[in-house]
């Protein structure tokens, strides 16, 4: 069974983490983009993995994430404590 972390946070923290796991996306995105056709133009950086799947993988992973996140932030919106 998965286990769940609640975590309460300011809003300006949250947009942090959500800015830092979007350049980490980049990231991913443009290792695939280079390993698929040799360059990137999205990042300056690339990382380390099996092939263009894997880090289409990550990259998707990470979109999850953020949009898990955003998708909790928005519920609360307006409930802000």
């Amino acid at each position: 069974m998965e286990k769940f972390i609640k975590l309460i946070l300011p809003a300006t923290d949250v947009g942090q983490i959500l800015d830092g796991l979007e350049q980490r996306r980049i990231i991913w995105l443009a290792t695939a983009e280079y390993l698929e056709a040799g360059y990137t133009t999205l990042s300056d950086f690339i990382e380390e993995c099996s092939d263009t799947y894997e880090a289409q993988a990550v990259a998707d992973y990470y979109q999850y994430i953020i949009d898990t996140i955003r998708k909790q932030r928005d519920a609360q919106a307006d409930k802000y404590i």
